[in-house]
This record gives C-alpha cells, structure tokens and sequence, in this order.
C-alpha cells in the first residue's frame, strides 16, 4: 500500500509528511516524517511506540483524549492532524533541524510529553 504525501505550511515555508504505522508483538510503532517539500529526502523523523488495540488501531492515529498538562483540557489528540504535525515541525526546527540535514527521534512519547501532554495513557 502506498503511504500518502501530505501538506502543510508553516509559517512561510511548505512541508509534507508521511505516517507509517506497523504492529509488531502487541505493540504500535509508528512513524512521522517531516520534510521541507523540495528536499523530501532530509527528514525530521519521529519514532512512538504506544499500545495497539485490535479494533481501533494506535491511539495516536484515531482521535484518543489526551490531557494538556498545563491547562488540564483533553483534547483528541490525532497524528494526522494539521495543528499536531505543526508542533513536531516547530519541535525539530526548535532542535536545529533545519530542512537541510536529516534528525531523528526515537522516543516520540518523551517529546509529546515535552509539548505538554500527558503520555501515561499511552504507554504500552
């Protein structure tokens, strides 16, 4: 099956990205790859490995209440979506990626729970 390209401006500057998602032994791994649309082979690349239920998949690919540390909301947190991308975009490029060279984080819970949310609800 072939992954879809998507979209998204940021700021002055246009990506796409990819969301590869496989199950592996009771466990989610997913991946996100960010990239500046003309250089698509110099990724920002984000690793999670969560829980898989059978019927809805991986939480961070189905809409799953995730709670906001800071201000206590829930919201339905959602890899594909736009403003979720956004904030991994702005992440790597907080980090020095600057769409020129190739980053790669292994450990995306960690970093979601640096952009303020809860991740305990997540872990497998």
């Amino acid at each position: 099956m072939k992954k879809k390209i998507r979209k998204i401006n940021v700021g002055e500057q246009q990506y796409v990205f990819v969301i590869n998602h496989k199950y592996n032994q009771g466990v989610s791994e997913v991946s996100l790859s960010i990239s500046l649309k003309k250089l698509k082979n110099k990724t920002c690349s984000f690793y999670f490995f969560t829980w898989d239920d059978s019927i809805i998949g991986s939480p961070l690919l189905v809409g799953f209440p995730l709670k906001e540390i800071t201000t206590g909301n829930i919201v339905n947190f959602n890899l594909h979506y736009p403003r979720i991308v956004k904030q991994f975009i702005l992440y790597g490029l907080g980090t020095g990626w600057n769409g020129a060279t190739r980053i790669v984080f292994n450990n995306g819970l960690e970093i979601l729970s640096e952009l303020g949310y809860d991740i305990a609800p997540l872990k497998p």
